[in-house]
């Protein structure tokens, strides 16, 4: 029997292999598989440990291989000088179900979400190139800022965090690349004065009010990540031209953000595209240069499987992580 050599990649490996040219390109790829049916993804399984979130993903991309994630979201790792996600990718052949590698799941959740951001960027964002706000600056705000000013590009940031601390770190780390930065005293602040906001937070209630959003501007939201949470109130969605989500199935499931006004009356369903059918051409980014749009990401093992699969293939060809012998 030959026993399988599996690939280990640490996340600084990842760092240096998952570059925003190259990642973001991918990550549209794979939403456009995904909104033609043409990806293998259930529901992600998720349970509640220690009053913390956990959830198993599992995707089967063509041309891409077979990934699974075990990640756990733990607000208060904060206190304990840990990262608040963290997680475990695996990497299947799908053929012969071979295991490929393994790699640090923490860091590929940051940076295949930024990617995913960054593809809503590009055929969303208002073509004025004004400030970008970033609400929430804790791991992957940073990841944010990088992918999605690949895209967007200014030269201004304005951040705020209830936590003073992480605001002027991230100040620190935003400025270190070369952007002008300014801290901002309410999350309203912040909002009001820029065309493109990420929201990366931990929130449960709403940060983001609609009464705020200056005209042309793009609304980016990878917080509230639990069905009774939200990261805009109902203004935003009446505000907006268009509405797009990651998936349709997972953010009704997962996310207070779409199903609440959904529920309420306030859109139907059918007006929330999907990304992959922006990138393909079948729905709109954007309708007016003068619109408001949002994109809503609760995030897809899609993600994790093509960011695995380009990390391994890349990691291969640049001899980059370290073997195994299972």
């Amino acid at each position: 029997m030959i026993l399988p050599r599996v690939l280990i990649l640490s996340g600084n490996d990842l760092e240096m292999l998952l570059k925003p040219d190259l990642l973001v390109n991918e990550i549209e790829k794979a939403f456009t598989l995904f909104s033609e049916g043409a990806t293998v993804t259930p529901p992600r399984t998720v349970m509640w440990v220690e009053g913390n979130w956990w959830g198993i993903m599992q995707s089967y991309v063509p041309g891409y291989g077979v990934g699974v994630k075990v990640v756990n979201v733990i607000p208060r790792n904060v206190e304990r000088g840990l990262p608040t996600i963290q997680a475990v990718v695996n990497l299947f052949d799908p053929v012969s179900g071979t295991p490929l590698a393994v790699m640090d799941g923490g860091v590929l959740t940051a940076l295949r979400t930024a990617a995913a951001s960054a593809v809503s960027a590009k055929y969303m964002a208002p073509e004025v190139k004004g400030p970008i706000a970033i609400i929430g600056t804790g791991y992957q705000a940073r990841y944010q800022l990088r992918f999605v000013s690949s895209i967007y590009r200014t030269d201004e940031v304005l951040v705020y965090d209830i936590r003073e601390e992480a605001a002027e770190s991230f100040k620190k780390f935003a400025e270190d690349l070369g952007f002008k930065v300014v801290k901002c005293r309410s999350a309203s602040e912040a909002v009001e004065r820029a065309n493109l906001i990420i929201e990366a937070s931990t929130t449960r209630t709403p940060v983001i009010e609609g009464r705020y959003l200056r005209t042309p501007s793009h609304v980016i939201s990878i917080g509230a990540h639990v069905r009774d949470a939200r990261a805009f109130d109902d203004e935003v969605i009446k505000r907006a031209e268009v509405i797009v989500v990651d998936s349709r199935e997972a953010v009704m499931l997962e996310t207070g953000d779409i199903r609440i006004p959904i529920e309420k009356g306030l859109i139907t369903i059918d007006k929330v595209y999907e990304l992959g059918e922006v990138a393909s051409g079948k729905k709109p980014g954007r309708i007016t240069k003068e619109g408001i749009t949002i994109f809503k990401s609760v995030g897809l093992a899609i993600q994790d499987a093509v960011a695995a699969s380009v990390a391994h293939r890349e990691a291969i060809k640049r001899r980059i992580g370290k073997y195994i012998d299972l």
